[in-house]
């Protein structure tokens, strides 16, 4: 990273925290819009799964080539395109007169969205120093989930007066404002960063001897495996779950109206849950957390189904949202030690994939259970899933290394 951004990261972190907004905004805001777009199409649990299945698929497939263009052309170039290819993907859905294009256009959606969780987390790490990236990717997680928060509360009132297609017109217009502002922002850097990675690689052809980096980044292989297969169950629930709620509020009685702010409530306590569940850890340790964090979640989602809507779904939705997200901010602490400071777009988007791999297959296959038995039996097998991943978390080893902020 060239020596001027060194200077000033913390304006690279608030613009990346704002792209953090519209990304995470734009995939948990199809989770709201989802009923609306299986209405107006008529489409079964199934189909409407296979929606959110065809992003996440895209997102996972592109962490890895996006993560290794950045180290060819540089981490801001590639973040500001890769969003704006997302915002316009978005937006084109109002264009859609069938299923089959809806599909295509969600695909697409998924390349522009696979670019920002490697090459944004690996960028801000990059800016800031050891003692200072624990905090920094902290408070760039924590702005995802306010976008997790805002975008479907906007999408409720969005859809009630100008439909789903003119709801994803609006929020991709705003995506696009904010990609095209933040490349024309560090215009300066991104032709810098470009001349430096340049002189880098004449460099490294005339050096042979070199100094080399193990090629994905990870310095503690099996631990990133341990968690990288723990955070691959319980993204796999959160995303099997989230993808069903609108319809799970809509069956159980709330207005349409209501599905919104309802739904941002309990991403509004994922947010918290995010937030707070990784400052005990160096108390308690990893397993300790991660453990009470997704039996809670295993009874949520259990309990979910039985309740009615009223004020009993008020109470419980931000409850059932903190333990849903709370075990994600404690597996993001505890990677931070297997990862290489050599290659951090590689080691970030080795996890990332196999994350959203979880996220894109869970919709559908809930949606398959669903279809086949009801929506109630998309939680009762989500909790059942998540207790069969429990076993995995008693092998994990908590690193000294690891502080709170991280």
């Amino acid at each position: 990273m060239s020596k001027p951004l060194r200077d000033r990261p913390s304006g690279q972190l608030w613009w990346c925290s704002l792209l953090h907004i519209v990304n995470d905004g734009y995939i948990a805001g199809l989770a709201l819009l989802l009923p609306f777009i299986a209405a107006d199409l008529g489409l079964s649990y199934t189909e409407a799964g296979l929606l959110k299945t065809a992003m996440q698929g895209a997102i996972s497939v592109t962490q890895i080539p996006a993560g290794l263009l950045s180290e060819r052309v540089g981490e801001m170039l590639v973040l500001g395109l890769g969003t704006a290819w997302f915002s316009l993907s978005y937006a084109a859905l109002i264009l859609a007169g069938g299923y089959s294009v809806v599909l295509v256009l969600m695909i697409s959606s998924g390349v522009g969205g696979g670019v920002y969780h490697p090459v944004g987390t690996g960028l801000i790490s990059s800016v800031y120093p050891v003692d200072k990236s624990g905090p920094a990717i902290g408070t760039l997680n924590f702005f995802g989930d306010v976008g997790k928060v805002g975008f479907p509360a906007l999408a409720g009132v969005l859809v009630v007066y100008v439909g789903w297609r003119g709801c994803v017109a609006i929020l991709g217009g705003m995506g696009t404002v904010s990609a095209l502002l933040y490349l024309l922002h560090f215009r300066r850097d991104i032709e810098r960063r470009w001349r430096q990675i340049s002189a880098a690689r004449r460099s490294a052809r005339a050096r042979e001897s070199g100094e080399r980096t193990s090629g994905w980044g990870i310095r503690r292989p099996r631990q990133f495996a341990l968690y990288s297969v723990v955070g691959f169950v319980d993204t796999a629930i959160r995303s099997g779950v989230v993808a069903f709620l609108g319809f799970t509020l809509i069956s159980a009685g709330v207005e349409q109206g209501e599905v919104g702010w309802l739904f941002s409530l309990t991403l509004f306590g994922g947010a918290f849950g995010k937030l707070l569940c990784g400052m005990p850890m160096q108390k308690w340790g990893a397993v300790k957390i991660i453990l009470l964090t997704e039996v809670l979640m295993v009874l949520g989602c259990w309990a979910l189904p039985t309740i009615p809507a009223g004020w009993a779904m008020v109470v419980f939705l931000p409850l059932f949202g903190f333990m849903l997200n709370g075990t994600s901010s404690v597996i993001y602490i505890g990677l931070v030690p297997t990862f290489d400071r050599g290659r951090h777009s590689r080691g970030y988007a080795l996890y990332y994939t196999s994350n959203f791999l979880a996220g894109a297959a869970a919709p559908y296959l809930f949606g398959l259970v669903g279809d086949a038995y009801g929506l109630a039996a998309v939680y009762y097998a989500a909790g059942a899933l998540m207790l069969g991943g429990l076993p995995l978390v008693f092998f994990l080893r908590d690193s000294p290394s690891v502080s709170p902020s991280e």
